[in-house]
C-alpha cells in the first residue's frame, strides 16, 4: 500500500470513530493518533534511507546536500515521534515498509543525473502528499500532543517541498509535472 493510500485509510478510519457515547475521548482519539504516528514514523524512516542514498549517489551537489538535510531533519522528527509514541503507548514500525524497500532498491540502481531526476521527482510527489495529509490530520486528530507535533512538523515539510522545487528547477527538472 502506498503511503498516500495508507494515510487515506487512516483518515477514513478516523472519520468513522464515534464522537461520543460509551467511549472516552482518549479512546476515540487513540486509533487516529496511533495510525498517524505509525505512518509518520514510516515516512521518517524512508526519508532517512533515501536521503542517505542521495548523499552518496546524486550527481549534483545540491541534491547531495538536500539528501543530507533530509537525513538530519527526519532523524530529528523520528526522535520526536518515538518520544511521543512512547508517551502515548504506540508501537512504531522498526523497518522500512515493502514499498519503501522497493523504492530504496530502485534508487540504489541509479546514479548521477538519473538518480537526481528520480529522487527529486519522488521528493516532490512525496512532500506534496505529506503536506496535504498533515493538513488534513491536524484538523481530524483529537489528541492534543499528536496534533501539536503535526502542527510543528508541517512547516518543515513545506520547506522541504520548496527546497525540492528550487533544486529541481535549478537543474532543469520540470516541477509542475511531478
Amino acid at each position: 500500500m502506498s503511503m498516500a493510500a495508507a494515510w487515506l485509510v487512516a483518515a477514513t478510519a478516523a472519520a468513522f470513530l464515534p464522537a461520543s457515547g460509551s467511549h472516552s475521548a482518549m479512546e476515540d482519539a487513540r486509533p487516529s493518533a496511533q495510525s498517524f504516528l505509525q505512518k509518520a514514523a514510516e515516512g521518517q524512516q524512508a526519508e532517512i534511507a533515501l536521503g542517505q542514498l542521495a548523499s552518496e549517489r546524486a550527481g549534483d551537489q545540491q541534491v547531495k546536500q538536500f539528501g543530507a538535510q533530509m537525513i538530519e531533519d527526519h532523524r530529528k522528527a523520528s526522535a520526536e515521534i518515538q518520544q511521543l509514541a512512547s508517551r502515548e503507548g504506540v508501537a512504531l514500525p522498526t523497518e522500512l515498509t515493502n514499498n519503501h524497500k522497493d523504492k530504496q532498491e530502485q534508487f540504489a540502481r541509479l546514479s548521477g543525473r538519473d538518480f537526481d531526476r528520480a529522487y527529486l521527482g519522488y521528493m516532490l510527489r512525496d512532500h506534496r502528499r505529506d503536506v496535504k495529509e498533515f493538513e488534513r490530520h491536524i484538523k481530524a486528530i483529537k489528541n492534543p500532543q499528536v496534533q501539536q507535533w503535526a502542527e510543528g512538523t508541517l512547516p518543515l515539510l513545506k520547506q522541504h517541498l520548496r527546497q525540492a522545487q528550487q533544486i529541481a528547477s535549478s537543474i532543469g527538472i520540470d516541477t509542475a509535472a511531478r
